[in-house]
């Protein structure tokens, strides 16, 4: 017949004393091994998995493309409201021939290609626009 197998942990008695006390006051195991990042910084340089970056990315491109049509609208109506200006003030007055002339050649000094959407277009309508209140403040 083959030994029988002892359990260890039948027939030892429980631990007295300081030992006794010490082990049972023991904080329970958070799970984490010894080797997790246990601050703040570790833990912020840590990378997150591709999946979450992936998303985040798309996320913070989606609010950049918002804020993007948001400036645009604004900066947009700012210029739509300056030339009314300009129209209203011309419509509201008479000018001398003089200051007509030069409006005239402000305007038909600008060159632009709409079609190609570029900046620098918007910046010379910006001029021509500032061109045109300062000829009328004078």
């Amino acid at each position: 017949m083959p030994p029988a197998k002892r359990n260890p942990s039948k027939g030892k008695s429980k631990p007295t004393g300081a030992h006794a006390v010490a082990e049972e006051k023991s904080p329970p195991s958070s799970g984490k091994t010894p080797s997790a990042p246990r601050n703040i910084k570790a833990v912020l340089e840590h990378k997150p998995p591709r999946k979450a970056a992936r998303d985040r990315l798309m996320l913070e491109t989606r609010r950049l493309r918002t804020m993007f049509s948001e400036i645009a609208e604004h900066h947009a109506a700012n210029m739509e409201g300056k030339i009314a200006s300009v129209i209203d003030a011309l419509e509201a007055r008479t000018l001398p021939d003089e200051k007509i002339d030069e409006m005239l050649k402000a305007l038909r000094g600008l060159t632009v290609k709409p079609e190609k959407g570029r900046r620098k277009d918007l910046s010379r309508i910006e001029k021509t626009v500032e061109t045109l209140l300062k000829a009328l403040e004078e």
